[in-house]
């Protein structure tokens, strides 16, 4: 069961689908119309939630996104000795045989099962590349944010979401792209020229509406519906489409796909043509006259973000210090010992 909180200054965009009913029309059409999709009764007989939900890995940048078929690959190659395989086994699981053997198979049985629902969710498209990941590491406190795809004007991206832990996975969403500019006007596009990389004015929409990474100690402005996955829900979003942050959670299944523009002609709506719709919807709204209701943040007033692959393990890491530990919009607060003393 998903719980939805709903924001009343934000439209309601959640859908959901039954999968042994639904019609995949239907569904895809929710997702390319910037809606996040719940989909109910998916099938996940085979995964040892569990097991699963015992298992952690190390707190670090290459652990952030396990991708299971190179994994899988390195494995059924023999590379026992690649230095992602060893972390898995050395740090994940403290070279315990069983255990890890039992996790490389449940990672068979997750790419079974997402290859079976990509085949139908995208029959039909030629699809050209897949990328099945696993996270079994923490994340929380996200900033509010699009996802921004290296050179997606050519391609279409899918993805889609299985909570493996036990315990909610709880995220925030708000404006769906399309709203954000077309309500946010002239005041939020001013300046981003309509031909640049559709990445690029993603970039900066969400710079100017959210702020940067630090921001998400003290961006509350924008409204948001608050989310609560609980263990084995499914769901789609487009995170080009629907902004959003994690607030909390620890495993999770992610599956990607690239669906190119060329050979999908006519079945598809490109990413690009929707930003330029918006973008002309939002020319026609002066600025004083705009009702998003978010930071409009100057350059100026975005702080400077940490290099999340470097700086991962102590953004995300040190958890478990024993003390009180403050941020602000310039990150973490080197504020010293702040306990109480008694004589």
């Amino acid at each position: 069961m998903v719980d939805v909180f709903l924001d009343s200054r934000l439209h309601d965009h959640i859908r959901e689908h039954d999968w042994r009913t639904m019609n995949v029309r239907s569904v895809m059409d929710d997702y390319s119309g910037e809606r996040l999709v719940v989909l109910h009764h998916c099938p996940a007989e085979k995964i040892d939630f569990e097991f699963l939900q015992t298992v952690t890995l190390p707190q670090t940048w290459e652990m952030k996104k396990l991708v299971i078929t190179a994994l899988l690959a390195k494995i059924d190659a023999g590379d026992k000795n690649h230095p992602i395989v060893k972390q898995v086994y050395e740090a994940g699981f403290a070279s315990n045989a069983a255990r890890y053997n039992k996790f490389i198979n449940q990672l068979r049985i997750l790419a079974e099962i997402s290859n079976t629902m990509l085949d139908r969710l995208l029959g039909g498209l030629v699809v050209s590349e897949r990328q099945i990941v696993c996270r079994f590491s923490e994340t929380r406190m996200e900033n509010l944010h699009y996802d921004l795809d290296s050179n997606c004007d050519d391609h279409e991206a899918f993805r889609l979401y299985i909570n493996l832990d036990a315990t909610p996975r709880i995220w925030a969403v708000s404006y769906p792209v399309s709203d954000l500019i077309a309500q946010g006007g002239r005041r939020i596009i001013d300046g981003i020229p309509e031909d640049l990389k559709s990445e690029v004015k993603l970039e900066r929409l969400t710079g100017r509406a959210f702020g940067g990474w630090n921001q998400r100690a003290t961006e509350r402005k924008s409204p948001r519906h608050m989310i609560f996955f609980d263990p084995g829900d499914v769901w789609i979003v487009d995170g080009r489409s629907v902004s959003h942050q994690v607030l909390l959670g620890q495993r999770v299944l992610s599956v990607y796909a690239r669906i190119p523009i060329a050979g999908n002609e006519g079945k598809i709506r490109s990413f690009r043509e929707r930003l330029a719709e918006a973008f002309t919807r939002a020319a026609s709204v002066p600025v004083g006259a705009e009702t998003a209701q978010v930071g409009y943040y100057t350059p100026q007033e975005i702080t400077a973000s940490p290099n999340l692959k470097t700086d991962w393990t102590d953004v995300f890491g040190g958890t478990c210090t024993g003390m009180v530990r403050r941020f602000d919009d310039h990150g973490l607060v080197e504020s010293g010992d702040k306990l109480s003393k008694t004589s």
